[in-house]
């Protein structure tokens, strides 16, 4: 499988604006079940990389202002979300954190956006041990990313659709 490939079982798998991660995830263990062992391990090794990707200040600052909270696992959720939204839309959000402020269409965020489940769609597509699978994947390393948060007025200023729309004083307090 090639990067070309793994956008586009994404892509067929549907899109955050009218399915459910879980419906997504659904469709695309389907369309992996059929793959051999060889082509879940590229899947997985393709995933891990965009994961790696994703992990930039920038959009770690952008998922504090939407999630109202951050942690490394409402992080991955928040990027394998963005991955669930498509080639087009991870790009540009790596691009450009503030516009997913353009394809957010959540009323809670912090409660309906997750990609949780696309981390284990090979486990849940493959019939063998999924360590058989694990071993092999190529895991990118995340980078290291700079430290120093922030003050409210720099993510304002940073981040102006994502800030007006998601930012709760109460709740980032």
């Amino acid at each position: 499988m090639q990067t070309m490939e793994f956008w586009e079982l994404i892509e067929s798998s549907g899109s955050p604006d009218k399915n459910s991660c879980g419906e997504q995830c659904e469709n695309i263990i389907s369309k992996l079940s059929g793959f051999d062992k060889k082509g879940l391990i590229q899947f997985s090794s393709i995933h891990s990389q965009l994961l790696a990707n994703a992990y930039t200040w920038p959009l770690i600052k952008a998922c504090y202002i939407v999630m109202n909270h951050l942690s490394d696992d409402i992080f991955e959720d928040f990027s394998n979300w963005l991955i669930l939204n498509g080639r087009e839309r991870f790009e540009s959000a790596i691009k450009d954190p503030d516009t997913v402020a353009s394809f957010i269409f959540a009323n809670r965020p912090a409660e309906e956006i997750s990609g949780e489940a696309l981390l284990y769609v090979c486990e849940e597509a493959w019939d063998g041990d999924i360590e058989e699978i694990e071993e092999q994947v190529i895991e990118s390393q995340l980078p290291n990313v700079e430290h120093k948060w922030p003050s409210v007025e720099v993510l304002e200023t940073e981040f102006p659709r994502l800030f007006k729309r998601y930012w709760d004083q109460a709740k980032h307090s």
